[in-house]
Formats: C-alpha cells, structure tokens, sequence
C-alpha cells in the first residue's frame, strides 16, 4: 500500500473510497427499494409516504450532504491546511440550537401535507411525520460533522462511516416494514442515523486542546444552500408534483429516481466533494475539465443503456412481490423520459463547484440573484401548471425539462463569474 501510495496521486485513493462505498450503499439501496417494492408496490399508502418523504428530502437538501459540504468545506480545509487537531465544542453547542429548530418546523410542513393534500391513514402518517422529523433533526447533526471529516482529508473514516448508516437502515427495513407498515420505513432510517451519531461523530466532538472553530448562522447561506443542491431540488419538486394527482405516478418517479440518483450521488457528488476541496486549496481548472469528461463518458453510457433496456433493467430489479408487469412498464416510461433531464443536471452539478471554492464571503452576493432568478422561473412555471390546470404527469415532465436547462445556464454563469474573479 505504502509504494502504491507513492506512485499514485492521493486523490485516486480518496476517490476510490468515496466511489467503494457508494457503491455498496448503492447495492444496499437497491435491496431497500427492492423491498419496499415488494411489500408495498405501487400501493396507496406508499404514494401518501413518498408524498411525505419527497418534502422531508427537500428539506434536507438545506441540512444534509452537499448543502453543508458547500457553506462549510472550504472553510474547515483551510483550517485543517494549518492545524492538525480543531477543537469542535462551539460546533457542537450550535448544532443543538439548530437541531430543535429543524425539528419543529419539518413537523409542522409534513402535518399540513397530510391534512391538506393526503386526508387519508392520518394516524399512521402522523406518526411517520414525527420519526422523518426526528430524522431530518440527527441528519442534519451527523452532516455537520462529517463535513469535519472530508475537509480533513479523511476520505476513507467518512465512506466507512457513512456506508455503516446504510447497512443499518436496510438491515432493519423489512422486518420493521413488516410490522409497521411505513412507519417501519422511516424508523429504519432513524436507526441508521442514530447509529453514525453514536459511533462515528460522537467521538469527534469530544473536548480537546485544539483550535478552537465557531460556527454561526452566518456561516450558512441560503443562496448557496439551494445552488449547490439545485439538481436535486429540482427533482424533488419534480416529484412531489406527480404525487398531486393522488394516483401511483409518484411511486413510479420514485423507482426511477432511485436507479439514476446512483449516478448523480455514487459518481457526480463524490467527484465533486474531491473537486470543491481542491480547488478550494489551490484554484485549478483541470480538476474541473476531468471531471466534466468523466460525466461525458457517464452520460453516454447511461442514455443508451436506458433507451435500450429500460424495460428490462426495470423489469430485473424491481419485479416480484407486490410490483407487478404494470408497475414495470410504468417505472421504465419514467426512467426514459427522466434521463435527459438528469444528464442535464449531471453537467450543472459539476460545473458550480468552481463557484462554490470561492466561498460563502465572495459570492454571497452574486449567488442570491442567481436564487432570485432561478426561484422566479420556478415560480412563473408553478404559476402556469395551476391556471393552465396541466395534468400531474405532464407538469412532471415539463418542470423538470425547463428548470434543468435554465440551471445548467446558470452554472455557466457562475464558471464564468469564477473565472473573472480569479483574473
């Protein structure tokens, strides 16, 4: 290990990692999905979850993940590029301040889909509204952290980490599902999170003689928040409009959602993690030019692959249980007519890390018009499914079109604005 180290560039064993374990993560979801496939199929009340879980997911988009990675990576990596050891208890005291903050108001957005839009299982989606919450709370603790851990550099602790969360999830996600129908879901996840809190980040924040690190709210930005995950915001949306039908569609985007998010979380976003910390330590543009070659290759193999076989793909993972031959032809329609659209956001995902290396101080400014204009798009867009009273699927499709192709201009505005600013 020692003498490939030697000859190979750190970045490629920190890609592997990142790449090994989403991978497996990837397979673990496929089982989870398989699963619920089988248990619920394209069922009611599984649409009615989706439903909740599309707003809990849209909402982690601010406190998960990519979110925090964009707000607060290149700030930790600059620390870590000085200090070896950072003394963590001002983070610590404002992630609890937040966590109640989270809490409350997820719960109160996800009770008001349920009387509002679901007026069914209201029990039983109550109580599944309490544990997402509860879920979006410790996510947004355990994001924080492990954003500690990948601007240190340690790659490998956080794919190990994240992979356990996973493996605990899905290992309870039957036999809960079983017994307590979608409520046994979202408890499933709680178990993964609850379990990366205790083993993985609790000894991080333990008190040391460090430097010490504050955190605020200035520290966040919203603007930057919702450009760094735009692809996925737009695909969320996406879905919780073609579960205002009441119908299964919902279910249908979400069995194909599952199979190209691989691509976009296992591929594109560890890409990303890699590029955004590295150029936010020494601006290159050829870590950008790689990786937009690497999504070219993707891209292409993902287009043929699902206009060729997309029945069958469907067909081999999904079918059994619960999921029948409708459910396949169905899901496999989504997929084809989602896959432009996803290409799309593949490249816009990509080419705003430049942007985002420059730091929440330098471009806070430019990166809230950039929010006016995408939120006013969405907005007018919204504004004309309604009057125009266009059909749950076919606003699907023409929300996701449109808003992907007006992200990936912005993301070249925003390379653009990178550029001139390093000049």
């Amino acid at each position: 290990m020692s003498l490939l180290k030697f000859v190979l560039p750190q970045s490629i064993f920190d890609f592997s990692y990142l790449f090994g374990s989403n991978i497996f993560k990837k397979i673990l979801g496929f089982l989870r999905e398989v699963i619920l496939a089988f248990i619920f199929g394209s069922s009611l009340i599984y649409a009615s979850y989706l439903l909740l879980k599309t707003l809990s997911d849209f909402l982690s988009q601010f406190t998960f993940g990519n979110a925090l990675q964009a707000n607060l990576l290149p700030k930790f990596s600059k620390y870590y590029k000085d200090n070896d050891v950072l003394n963590l208890n001002s983070v610590y005291v404002f992630s609890k301040k937040i966590i109640l903050i989270i809490f409350s108001f997820s719960l109160i957005l996800q009770l008001l889909i349920v009387f509002l839009f679901i007026k069914k299982f209201y029990l039983l989606l109550i109580g599944t509204s309490f544990v997402l919450a509860l879920v979006l709370s410790v996510n947004f603790y355990n994001s924080l952290f492990l954003s500690v851990i990948q601007a240190k550099g340690d790659f490998k602790k956080f794919s190990i980490a994240t992979t356990f969360n996973v493996i605990i999830a899905t290992f309870f996600v039957y036999p809960l599902s079983f017994l307590l129908d979608v409520l046994g879901i979202a408890i499933s996840r709680l178990l993964g999170a609850l379990s990366l809190s205790y083993f993985y980040i609790k000894p991080i924040v333990k008190p040391n003689n460090g430097v010490k690190v504050s955190l605020s709210i200035n520290d966040f930005n919203f603007s930057v928040v919702f450009l760094a995950n735009v692809s996925l915001f737009i695909l969320l949306i996406s879905r919780f409009i073609s579960g205002l039908n009441g119908d299964s569609d919902i279910t249908y985007f979400n069995y194909a959602f599952v199979l190209l998010n691989v691509v976009l979380t296992a591929i594109v976003f560890n890409i990303n993690t890699i590029i955004l910390r590295k150029i936010s330590i020494k601006k290159e543009m050829r870590y950008l030019i790689y990786s937009i070659l690497v999504s070219c290759f993707i891209s292409c193999i993902l287009y043929f692959l699902v206009n060729k076989f997309s029945v069958q793909i469907i067909d081999l993972i999904f079918r059994r249980g619960a999921f029948n031959e409708n459910d396949v032809l169905s899901t496999a329609y989504f997929l084809r007519s989602l896959t432009p659209a996803y290409i799309i956001l593949i490249f816009t995902t990509v080419i705003f890390q430049p942007f985002f290396s420059l730091g929440i101080d330098k471009i806070s400014k430019v990166s809230l018009k950039y929010l006016f204009f995408l939120v006013s798009i969405i907005l007018l867009l919204l504004g004309y499914i309604v009057f125009a009273k266009v059909a749950a699927r076919d606003a699907c499709f023409l929300f996701i079109n449109f808003m992907s192709i007006t992200s990936l201009v912005i993301s070249l505005f925003s390379l653009r604005y990178f550029m001139l600013y390093e000049d």
